[in-house]
């Protein structure tokens, strides 16, 4: 049996998506996320050091909380796999910046006639084996399900942009503003909005869904300007709401002399 995933169904019919990027050491914000009615998790292994267990653990909590994993992760075909084996949904790769490495991705992601991924029913991505069904039937439905995403992060990927973007196979694109300005030596403000700008309207007339950090402050900007899946750091609202509150607690100290 294939676990549908809610977040791919609900941009395939035109939706909006949000979700939250969580790191090892937090899997309590990642269940929180899930009970307050975010639709998926990007699980950082770029980022941060999971191991094996930790992501499986990470990919069970989020499947618990009715989150959809994606893992986001370097162009490792063996990464990708053993994410896809114990249940991710979808992957969020790194650094392409070819049309090579693009199909590197397809192939570990994506069962034939897709890509090239290899089988392994007894894996917490295959059901454990049971109600497996038609081996073959089986494999569709996981290519159906799973989403795979690309960030967009270096000036060789924007030059190769339309290359990227016909990747048949291809639900979603990142951004990665810094370190497009990074492997640019550090140009004007101006060039690299520039260059995000030709990123984000080159995904969607490709048909792409683009994606991008969000918060309150800025989430209507990017509905408007096309974004139809918006990431958020949980810690951003510790942050916000702890800054609220001090300045909230202060003036009241201040107002009944107290101190």
């Amino acid at each position: 049996m294939v676990l549908k995933n809610k977040t791919k169904a609900k941009l395939d019919a035109g939706g909006v998506a949000f979700g939250v990027t969580v790191g090892v050491d937090e899997i309590a914000n990642l269940e929180l996320a899930g009970l307050l009615g975010f639709d998926y998790a990007i699980i950082d292994c770029e980022h941060d050091l999971f191991n094996e267990r930790e992501l499986e653990n990470a990919i069970r909590a989020a499947e618990i909380n009715d989150l959809t994993p994606i893992a986001r992760m370097q162009n490792n075909s063996e990464l990708i796999l053993h994410a896809l084996n114990g249940g991710a949904q979808g992957v969020l790769i790194a650094r392409v910046n070819t049309k090579e490495d693009a199909m590197a991705v397809i192939d570990a992601a994506k069962f034939r006639p897709e890509g090239a991924r290899t089988i392994f029913f007894r894996s917490r991505g295959g059901g454990f084996g049971l109600k497996l069904g038609s081996p073959k039937q089986w494999t569709l439905d996981i290519n159906r399900e799973t989403m795979i995403g690309f960030i967009i992060e270096e000036i060789t990927a924007v030059n190769n942009l339309d290359e990227i973007l016909a990747t048949e196979s291809l639900d979603f694109i990142d951004l990665g503003p810094l370190d497009l300005a990074h492997s640019m030596d550090w140009p004007p403000q101006e060039e690299v909005d520039g260059f995000v700008n030709k990123i984000v309207d080159g995904s969607i007339s490709a048909g792409k869904i683009a994606n991008s950090g969000g918060s309150a402050e800025n989430l209507s900007v990017l509905l408007d300007r096309g974004f139809r899946m918006v990431t958020v750091n949980p810690r951003s609202f510790y942050e916000s709401g702890a800054v609220q509150f001090l300045a909230h607690a202060a003036e009241l100290m201040k107002t009944k002399g107290l101190s």
